[in-house]
């Protein structure tokens, strides 16, 4: 159902927070309940609708899930009984490719439809056909659907060289080579740490995996693994979208459970080129903004440049900077004092969304449709905005509209709901004056 907030902005953002966990680990997870006819204990899990989707779906295929209340949940996948993904739920989220491994490596065969999800650009599934094709997969197009056949006898000994470090498609060969009685080295492999989150999982199940953390991981799968308890990783994604908000805002936000250095230390160090103070106090991350105020400085912070006087933000796979991150960056900068190019590189449309930045007082021009050139500072002047239906993009509309005392009206916001389903409540004990309409 369609949603639309209100935003009185200008409050300083100050207390404390607890991240959600990693959407994109939790959405890898779930499926790989299918590779064991034990049950699978999930715990601390966000109540957000494409995690409930990828319930529903378990329970067409013939598993059982089983909500303890709490956040904790029970999959049982013993009397699984087919390997056809419901069209309609699937084709609603992404994530229903990640259901394309595991039930390879149950059934022989498993018939996905074409993903939903955010709209970003021309997200093909090739990196996922590419490397089961090399794993000696047949695939077959079926209108909305697309049939993945194993090969009756697979070799002992499998090398992936993947066309790019796609995480789905990493997930998805893991979770295949995890339920197989052969070995899978997975070369070009996707590190970002809910793939990690997903490995130790797998590892956890009784698949021998080496490799974790790395761009190599070379997999000694198993025949039925065993039941275990999964708990996701806090999602760096929402520790630096509570970042951003305490910079500008001019707050104080202890971010908790979050000082886990494999997963934050990079940013803190480019959140740190924006003058935003980043302390770490035991397992808690502490976040203010320096004296100066926001500021890019070429001279002081050390960006790389793409002309003079012209620093540059881009995104690289693990463990570079988050492509998703990168809208929160595009409202940061245009707190910031001084000028960014940002670019986009892996999605043809990610940018789309800075038009709505534009209308709410940013300075951004577009250079293309990958990259922008951000000046500041701005003051958001509000009204009303539409975003795209990308969670990230609705997320920097929504932080924009808390930096400045005007009001904002966003349509869409029901998109946010799919990663963060309390981010209303969550924001408004910081401080934030937010209505629903």
């Amino acid at each position: 159902m369609a949603e639309t907030i209100k935003i009185i902005g200008g409050h300083r953002l100050c207390g404390d927070v607890t991240p959600i966990g990693n959407k994109n680990s939790i959405v890898a997870a779930i499926p790989a309940a299918i590779l064991s006819k034990e049950t699978i204990i999930y715990k601390e899990m966000p109540d957000t609708s494409d995690i409930a989707k990828l319930f529903l779906i378990i329970e067409k295929l013939g598993g059982k899930v089983i909500n303890n209340g709490s956040g904790e949940f029970k999959i049982n996948c013993k009397n699984l009984h087919s390997y056809h993904v419901d069209e309609k739920i699937g084709g609603q989220v992404r994530a229903s490719l990640n259901f394309i491994g595991p039930l390879l490596a149950r059934f022989g065969i498993a018939e996905v439809p074409l993903p939903g999800g955010c709209e970003l650009g021309a997200r093909s599934i090739e990196a996922h056909t590419n490397a089961f094709e090399k794993a000696g997969v047949k695939i077959e197009k079926m209108g909305n659907m697309i049939r993945f056949i194993a090969p009756k006898k697979t070799p002992g000994n499998i090398r992936i060289w993947q066309i790019e470090a796609s995480v789905t498609a990493t997930e998805n060969i893991a979770m295949y080579a995890a339920g197989i009685e052969s070995e899978i080295e997975i070369i070009d492999a996707a590190c970002e740490p809910h793939v990690t989150d997903l490995i130790n999982l797998l590892i956890s199940m009784g698949a021998s995996i080496k490799g974790t953390g790395s761009n190599r991981l070379t997999i000694k799968g198993k025949r039925n693994l065993t039941g275990t308890t999964y708990i996701p990783k806090p999602d760096f994604v929402d520790i630096a979208g509570f970042i951003v908000a305490a910079a500008i805002t001019n707050g104080k936000i202890k971010i908790l459970g979050a000082n886990i250095p494999d997963i934050i230390d990079g940013m803190i160090d480019w959140f740190g080129m924006f003058n935003i103070e980043i302390k770490k106090e035991g397992k808690d991350l502490v976040v203010t903004r320096g004296k100066e105020g926001l500021i890019i400085d070429v001279k002081k912070t050390g960006f790389p440049l793409a002309g003079i006087n012209l620093p540059k933000f881009v995104p690289r796979p693990w463990p570079g900077f988050p492509v998703d991150i990168l809208p929160v960056i595009a409202t940061l900068a245009s707190k910031s004092s001084g000028r960014l190019l940002l670019q986009n590189w892996m999605y043809e449309s990610g940018l789309d969304f800075v038009r709505e930045l534009d209308i709410l007082g940013a300075d951004i021009f577009m250079a293309d449709p990958q990259r922008i050139i951000i000046h500041g500072p701005v003051t958001f002047k509000g009204g009303e905005v539409t975003p795209p239906p990308v969670i990230q993009a609705v997320k920097a509309i929504f932080l924009a509209a808390l930096a400045d005392p005007a009001e904002t009206i966003i349509h869409g916001t029901e998109n946010l709901k799919r990663r963060y389903p309390n981010i209303i409540d969550v924001y408004r004990k910081l401080g934030a004056e937010i209505t629903i309409l």
